[in-house]
């Protein structure tokens, strides 16, 4: 557990695992009718979480004076940890929550003798991909769906 000012940063019991799914549904909410195809954060359910994270991987929750505004997922592979749904919620945008949620998961991945975090930006929102840079991320691969709509980056930061 991480406290900085008033926000708490903890890992997220399996109980709150519903926690986690409404702060991402509700993140992601804005790119509804943005992302084609659409984002699949707003298809996922609790138990789609659940088994992502099953095999060695977890859930973060952000809190701020007792209310949940910010959450994230990971899991390990090979010799990276993945980092994804990165989700804090509109109003505490641009109030460095994100980065303190970053910083916290690159924390997890040292703690457990990784060196590489990565995760998935999708190209049609380039404020989210110059964030990441901004904190040190950089694009290790261009990926395009199918129906070449939008593509996504895979970034990596090494810890």
């Amino acid at each position: 557990m991480v406290m900085m000012l008033d926000v708490i940063i903890r890992q997220a019991e399996d109980d709150q695992l519903p926690i986690v799914h409404r702060i991402m549904r509700e993140a992601f909410e804005e790119y509804q009718d943005i992302l084609n195809p659409p984002s699949g954060a707003l298809r996922e359910e609790v138990d789609d979480i659940r088994k992502k994270i099953g095999s060695g991987g977890g859930a973060i929750l952000v809190w701020r004076k007792g209310e949940p505004i910010g959450s994230a997922q990971y899991y390990f592979r090979d010799d990276y940890m993945y980092i994804g749904r990165v989700s804090v919620l509109a109003h505490v945008r641009g109030t460095g929550i994100g980065k303190k949620l970053m910083n916290y998961l690159e924390q997890i991945a040292q703690d457990h003798q990784v060196c590489v975090t990565r995760i998935e930006v999708r190209k049609s929102l380039p404020n989210n991909i110059s964030y990441y840079q901004k904190i040190g991320y950089k694009i290790l691969e261009e990926h395009e769906y199918p129906q070449k709509t939008d593509g996504w980056y895979v970034m990596e930061k090494e810890l």
